[in-house]
């Protein structure tokens, strides 16, 4: 029961430490320190909701401009959990880079009832989905190396925009190609 009551203490004191901005290795959007499995697990989730939440609100901006936030965020959790487990998550940061610019165009053709593509990358996203569960199962190294950094991240914000760019430009051309 204590190891139960360990893990609420250490996710309150997490997201208390998202709000206050003082604690630069817990804080969701920071890039420093590590991030152990069962926290990196609750902030997925608790992200994940932040973005059904915005889904169901259904309104377009406000989709992608919370969107554009859940996925910084997400880059800030990959860098930190890749980190414990030893690794510089390259790799990871472009996979969820694709996922979020496939995401959005997928967004757009539901959302304008384009569905036409939409059922055959749907498996694709679902896989892609259980891809990334991946860093979150990895096991912590006993001592992970906190100088380790994906080379893309060294201006995480500038890539977060780029890729925000991206989406926008690559959902422009999918919109000028069905015909709307």
């Amino acid at each position: 029961m204590a190891k139960t009551d360990n893990f609420f203490m250490e996710f309150y004191l997490f997201w208390r430490g998202i709000f206050r901005g003082n604690d630069k290795m817990t804080s969701v959007f920071s890039f420093d320190g590590i991030l152990n499995r069962p926290l990196a697990w609750a902030t997925a989730i608790v992200l994940h909701l932040i973005m059904q939440v915005a889904g169901w609100l259904n309104i377009e901006v406000f989709t992608y401009i919370f969107g554009l936030a859940v996925f910084y965020c997400i880059l800030a959790l990959l860098q930190k959990r890749c980190r414990d487990f030893g690794s510089t998550g390259t790799f990871w940061i472009i996979f969820v880079s694709i996922l979020m610019l496939t995401e959005s165009i997928l967004y757009f053709l539901n959302r304008n009832g384009l569905g036409i593509i939409y059922p055959e990358w749907q498996q694709v996203e679902r896989f892609s989905y259980c891809l990334l569960i991946v860093p979150l199962l990895m096991p912590s190294k006993p001592a992970p190396d906190l100088k380790l950094r994906s080379p893309l991240l060294k201006h995480p914000l500038l890539y977060t925009i780029i890729c925000g760019m991206f989406a926008i430009l690559a959902t422009m051309a999918v919109n000028h190609f069905a015909g709307n």
